[in-house]
């Protein structure tokens, strides 16, 4: 993040020292109010000058303990007296190379602990000016600022800003990084996606052009800047220049933005909250800004700031939401730990639309205020939520509130990352959260077939496949092609069944011949969705994969078709079970297995998946019960206006699915999952989950039938 250098793409981080010493041969100024900062690093720091003799300047608090010594002692050392003879030879190298040739200098050293640990780091040497004092009496040093990283902190690091990538990678909310004159250092994909490929030529965060933003940077504070025009957006900009003047202070301001639009650009207004934080390398101030409610409402000249709304905002108000989870997600994953806190929503929300005034809050202030400690508590129970994704104890519906209503793409993004499949088959991961996206965004909101239904299947379906014994049946492309299934296997559901869909002549069935119409156009829909230029992220994939994946996910979403439920339990029994059960088949001595075997394995297993929530937790399973109900009553609702015969169990009238689960669960769902505990023994904690739930609904019969004849007898 250092001043002055070109935008570059991905989330900051700190993975390496590199990011913060390469290509920027610019001499950076260290003044005393900087060293708090540096103070908290988690790798130590120190300040050295080797112009004539040797001399320790300062370093950082992780240094100090690593050494055991204090600060005055540290400056104090005679280092020509203690330096050994490789020492002394660095030494003149670091000041030729840094201090001299103001180039950064990148080294691999073993430094000593104070217990005699000796700890392998990898240091970064780079050039800065010491200044000491203020005004006329500071005393400026050219020194080197060094860094060091232990390499058992640059693993941890380097794994924890990964999973923090990932999931500002998935956001979907716009997030942006600034340097402090203004310039664009890098965004998520759901800014490029809100502003287009605009973001990167508008280059700061309220669209400003050269020539507004003449005199920002403050390396030039000292040179009287040309006449600027005093633009609503650069007076914006200096309104929280001023609220941002210390560590962890944030603003908000109403503002118009620039986007592309289907006619040009158009002026659209946001409201934009930013955060002063600190780049945990340079320690460099940066500005992470989230940009929220963006809406294209237009200001009316003349109207005291007044708004209309279009039809086509209407629409897009739809779409937006109210809380940022992404910029959150910073504190969540490590901001905090440099002392760094985050505002969201909340105290602002009756501010006047339109106004450029912004209201500045210190770090300390927002952590004592309840809704962001409330929000914290959310996004911890989104973290948690993920971690417990590899569990068959899983609660989707937990999931469903931690994300902020959007289960499909957080789930699965994570599971996709959780697999390592984005780097094995060199996804296109921007695409990939933009297929996401318009996946989840297309679920209709049916009772049960929703969008949590399916990140439902997908987390059933990772679990099989993590812990269900498939390894002998299925390699990384087989895991990528049926996560994917289990992503498409219900899109754009309309909360009908095939039956009635024929019956009804609907353009599935027309288009699909009356072949399991809803199945077919979820994989026509999809696949279509997948050829849109923005969601392709397997364009990088080799064709006959490609081939290979699309085969294997419409034999997969082709098998969730109830009327093929009792062929595949009774190919599973012929095909596998009894192969397995033979011990002179091949099969049990690790012979080779057949694609039509694997594609056997794959569809099982996506129905077992597409079923997952009858080995749920009991309540988790009732509620879904309960949807399912509703959704087929509602069909039996559309039956009854269109004069046709009421389908059986969707009669509002009669009992429903929850009256008959006992009996799918005898006939219909046992023989699927003990044929497959047969010949995958791991999953035996499956029928026990579904046997908790099966008794459940029994006693709940019992109860039922006792209820009615005490009822009788009374009146009797």
């Amino acid at each position: 993040a250092e001043l002055g250098t070109p935008p570059r793409k991905g989330v900051p981080h700190m993975s390496h020292p590199a990011e913060a010493a390469v290509g920027d041969n610019s001499v950076r100024e260290i003044h005393e109010d900087h060293l708090e900062s540096l103070n908290v690093l988690p790798v130590c720091v120190f300040i050295v000058t080797y112009r004539g003799s040797p001399r320790n300047i300062w370093a950082n608090a992780q240094c100090l303990k690593i050494l055991d010594v204090s600060l005055a002692d540290f400056c104090e050392r005679d280092l020509e007296l203690t330096g050994t003879d490789h020492e002394r030879s660095q030494w003149v190298n670091r000041f030729q190379v840094v201090e001299e040739g103001l180039e950064p200098l990148l080294e691999r050293n073993i430094i000593t602990h104070s217990a005699q640990k000796q700890i392998c780091v990898e240091t970064a040497c780079n050039p800065c000016v010491f200044v000491e004092g203020h005004g006329g009496d500071q005393v400026r040093t050219r020194c080197c600022m060094v860094t060091q990283w232990p390499l058992e902190v640059k693993s941890k690091i380097e794994a924890h800003t990964s999973y923090q990538t990932a999931l500002l990678e998935s956001s979907p909310y716009p997030l942006c990084f600034f340097s402090f004159d203004g310039h664009l250092i890098t965004c998520n994909p759901a800014a490029v996606n809100l502003f287009g490929q605009t973001i990167w030529l508008q280059s700061d965060i309220f669209g400003m052009g050269e020539g507004e933003r003449l005199g920002l940077n403050p390396a030039s504070a000292g040179v009287a800047p040309p006449p600027t025009e005093k633009t609503e957006r650069r007076t914006a900009y200096e309104n929280m220049m001023d609220a941002l003047a210390e560590e962890g202070s944030v603003f908000q301001v109403d503002l118009p933005i620039k986007r592309d639009g289907a006619e040009g650009p158009e002026t659209w207004y946001c409201r934009v909250f930013a955060q002063r934080q600190t780049d945990p390398v340079t320690a460099e101030p940066i500005i992470m800004v989230s940009h929220q409610d963006v809406t294209n409402l237009r200001k009316v000249e003349g109207e005291l700031g007044r708004m209309i709304m279009t039809e086509r905002t209407n629409k897009e108000l739809k779409e937006q939401h109210d809380t940022d989870v992404a910029g959150s997600l910073l504190t969540l994953l490590g901001e905090s730990s440099l002392g760094v806190q985050y505002e969201g929503r909340g105290q602002y929300e009756e501010e006047r639309p339109g106004s450029s005034m912004g209201t500045p809050r210190t770090a300390s202030s927002t952590a004592a205020d309840p809704a962001f400690s409330d929000r914290m508590m959310q996004l911890n129970g989104l973290r948690q939520c993920l971690d417990s994704a590899d569990n068959w104890a899983f609660d989707v519906f937990e999931l469903e509130r931690e994300s902020d209503g959007l289960p499909l793409q957080v789930l699965t993004w994570h599971i996709f990352n959780k697999h390592n499949l984005i780097e094995e088959f060199n996804l296109d991961h921007v695409k990939l959260v933009q297929f996401l996206r318009q996946v989840e965004s297309n679920q209709i909101d049916n009772p049960y077939h929703n969008a949590t239904h399916v990140a439902d299947v997908v987390q059933s379906t990772h679990c099989l496949l993590l812990k269900g014994g498939l390894d002998r049946f299925v390699g990384k492309l087989e895991i990528f092609a049926a996560l994917l299934a289990a992503t498409i296997h219900d899109f754009e559901h309309k909360g009908f069944n095939n039956d009635f869909l024929i019956k009804t002549t609907d353009d599935w069935a027309i288009d699909s011949n009356d072949k399991s119409p809803n199945e077919h156009h979820h994989l026509s829909a999809a696949f279509r969705l997948l050829r849109q230029p923005d969601c392709d992220f397997l364009h990088r994939m080799p064709h006959q994969q490609q081939q290979a994946v699309r085969k294997m996910v419409i034999d997969m979403v082709l098998a969730t078709d109830m009327a093929e439920h009792m062929a595949i339990v009774s190919r599973l029994k012929s095909d596998l079970q009894k192969r397995l059960e033979n011990p002179d088949d091949d099969i049990n001595d690790g012979g080779e297995i057949s694609e039509s075997l694997k594609t056997l394995v794959l569809q099982a297993a996506i129905k077992l998946a597409d079923t997952g929530h009858l080995f749920a937790d009991n309540d988790v399973h009732v509620k879904w019960s309960v949807r399912l109900e509703e959704e087929m009553w509602r069909q039996g609702d559309v039956e009854t206006d269109m004069s046709m015969k009421v389908s059986f169990l969707m009669d509002r009238q009669k009992p429903g699915v929850t009256k008959s689960q006992p009996g799918f669960l005898d006939f219909v769902i046992r023989p699927l999952f003990e044929t497959w505990v047969a010949c995958f023994p791991e999953c035996k904690v499956l029928t026990d989950r579904i046997e908790s739930n099966y008794q459940y609904w029994k006693a709940k019969e019992r109860q039922e039938v006792e209820e009615a004849a005490a009822a009788a007898a009374k009146e009797g």
